[in-house]
């Protein structure tokens, strides 16, 4: 006998709880797609921006990324520190132009190059031509490129040299005061392949002194219809911080730069912000 769930109005209930039952399977569904979402975006966030591969606890570094989009995956930022057996620290800093997953894949290929040749005792100049040679063969367009900034740190905190491609300057942090260094910069990865014009630079360093690295989404934020922050607005609003010391420094830039934007549409690129220096109380 077929049978039927008839409400109190005489109506059956079987429509309803099919349509309860497809919504709720339409929720579940979501849910698990946004949990895989959040589990890629963590994979592609460790591949992009890794823990530093520091000896001990004679550098400091303090680090903060931001995508530019409200949701959006993690696109061509990338950043990478490795100390050596000899306790020379490496850093390499890029930003691959683009968003997307093509952008972010890139970028991955040439942190991990960049690591294995550093572990593999290539120079600065020979790291880039190695990372200039994979981004031409992997990248999906051929307009694609890359600005990078390479620095090294050798024993002893009285320097550092960067190699600039394309990328732009540097903030150093010096008893309180803060100065904006623009190294030599060379052609950006990829836009002429062969070409390696690159310029190392000693900049000179005392025991306290820091170094901050930036890729230009920090900087290019409107703060007003026809105006961006730009680099002097950056090197302002970093003296107005200047009190503050590593994380808080830079969380204080991102937040400033961010803040700034918000009325304009916010940070339209992804901010990826690297605070360097050698720690004078173990030196």
């Amino acid at each position: 006998m077929d049978t039927k769930r008839i409400d109190a109005f005489g109506f059956s209930t079987e429509p309803r709880q099919a349509a309860q039952q497809k919504f709720w399977e339409t929720t579940i569904a979501a849910i698990e797609a946004n949990a895989l979402i959040a589990q890629e975006k963590a994979s592609l966030e460790r591949g992009l921006l890794p823990t530093p591969a520091l000896r001990g606890d004679d550098f400091m570094v303090a680090s903060r990324y931001v995508p530019g989009r409200t949701h959006a995956l993690l696109s061509g930022d990338f950043y990478d520190i490795v100390q050596t057996e000899d306790s020379t620290v490496h850093v390499i800093l890029g930003d691959v132009s683009g968003h997307g997953a093509a952008e972010a894949a890139l970028a991955v290929h040439l942190r991990v190059a960049w690591r294995t040749a550093v572990l593999c005792g290539k120079t600065q100049f020979e790291q880039l031509c190695i990372l200039e040679r994979i981004l031409a063969d992997e990248r999906a367009d051929d307009d694609t490129y890359s600005t990078v900034v390479s620095l090294v740190f050798p024993p002893g905190g009285l320097s550092v040299r960067a190699v600039s491609a394309g990328h732009p300057g540097l903030l150093l942090r010096r008893s309180g005061e803060i100065s904006w260094v623009e190294p030599p910069a060379g052609i950006a990865l990829g836009l002429f392949p062969g070409c390696e014009d690159w310029t190392a630079t000693d900049i000179p360093l005392s025991p306290h002194d820091g170094v901050v690295l930036f890729t230009d989404g920090l900087f290019e934020g409107k703060t007003a219809p026809k105006t961006r922050l730009g680099e002097e607005g950056l090197l302002r609003l970093a003296t107005r911080h200047s009190h503050l010391q590593g994380q808080d420094f830079i969380d204080a830039l991102v937040h400033g730069a961010a803040s700034k934007s918000a009325s304009f549409g916010g940070l339209a690129d992804d901010v990826a912000v690297l605070h360097l220096g050698w720690n004078a109380e173990n030196g």
